[in-house]
């Protein structure tokens, strides 16, 4: 297949549960951009120090490429002699496939490898998306790929949302204005991009069915455009120990970005709790995943085998 090489890329990032997949499928239906599904895989390639031929014997057999449904063999990868340039690579091919022009990234913990991509791609650019840390953190405990607390929770969002706010050059989206008036967020999206405005990311919910089995069902709400009345609903869901807990595990100054905290008062012993629940959390996680995506968990495994990656799996907080 031939390849067109196209303008430098773009990495939708943030803590999960920010609305990055919202974004995603949004500009994916611009006529002229291709934002294939989430990619954990792509730090790996990145800093592996395997010679390219394994490189490419391993980015061909990884689990999210046939998940992106692209069928690529060893002679589209030609020429690619290190990890940048298969990942440029792959999502040129991506974006042909579709009929489009120029490829971006969606996959949220991408937000703390910031300095590694720009150190692959000098060029790229990162629309970082933040939400409500109690909306997320209501979101993230009821989430069957998280199973997390309200303690880390909020220790995430601290992490991932001052990452993001570090990034350069980086523009900081708010799921609110994008779920209430989407309009001039996008237009706003596509100037910092050099892109052309298109109306047909308006109509987003046509393009959720491009997604696996396992990510249609645990994205399913795509089908519907969000309700700006829902964007609150952690004020009633939530329990008041939980809200209490993430305000006082903020490190990041949550004002800045909108929102105001409730002042609630935590009460003493519960962050202990939390703290244990976690393990049980994690174990329903590890279950979760052999019930739905087993495949997924043999390629990750192997994947790091292959690139001489191993260390990662002692030291990976992946599933959090």
């Amino acid at each position: 297949m031939a390849v067109t090489r196209f303008v430098d890329p773009f990495f939708i990032v943030g803590c999960g549960r920010s609305g990055t997949t919202l974004l995603r499928v949004m500009l994916d239906s611009h006529d002229d951009v291709a934002v294939p599904p989430e990619s954990l895989f792509i730090p790996d390639y990145l800093r592996s120090k395997k010679p390219a031929p394994a490189l490419r014997r391993a980015l061909l057999r990884e689990y999210e490429i046939r998940e992106w449904g692209l069928e690529a063999t060893e002679s589209d990868l030609e020429g690619c002699q290190d990890g940048a340039a298969l990942i440029a690579r792959i999502h040129e091919l991506y974006a042909q496939s579709k009929g489009k022009q120029r490829w971006g990234q969606k996959t949220p913990r991408l937000v703390r490898h910031g300095a590694l991509l720009k150190q692959h791609f000098p060029g790229a650019r990162f629309i970082h998306m933040v939400r409500d840390p109690r909306a997320v953190a209501n979101s993230l405990m009821r989430s069957n790929v998280h199973r997390s607390n309200a303690l880390y929770a909020a220790k995430r969002w601290n992490n991932d949302v001052a990452a993001g706010l570090a990034l350069d050059p980086v523009l900081t989206v708010a799921y609110e204005a994008l779920v209430t008036d989407p309009e001039p967020e996008l237009k706003r999206i596509c100037d910092f991009l050099e892109l052309e405005y298109s109306p047909s990311m308006l109509s987003y919910t046509q393009k959720s069915e491009d997604y696996s089995a396992f990510y249609q069902d645990i994205h399913r709400k795509l089908a519907d455009k969000p309700d700006p009345n829902r964007i609150n609903a952690w004020r009633d869901k939530m329990d008041p120990r939980d809200i209490a807990v993430v305000e006082l595990q903020l490190a990041v100054e949550i004002e800045p970005l909108g929102y105001e905290r409730l002042g609630l008062e935590a009460r003493g012993g519960y962050t202990a709790w939390l703290r244990l629940q976690r393990y049980f959390g994690f174990a329903g996680q590890i279950l979760f995943y052999l019930r739905k995506r087993r495949a997924y968990l043999s390629s990750f495994v192997r994947r790091k085998r292959r690139l001489g990656l191993l260390r990662d799996l002692f030291a990976t907080r992946f599933f959090l």
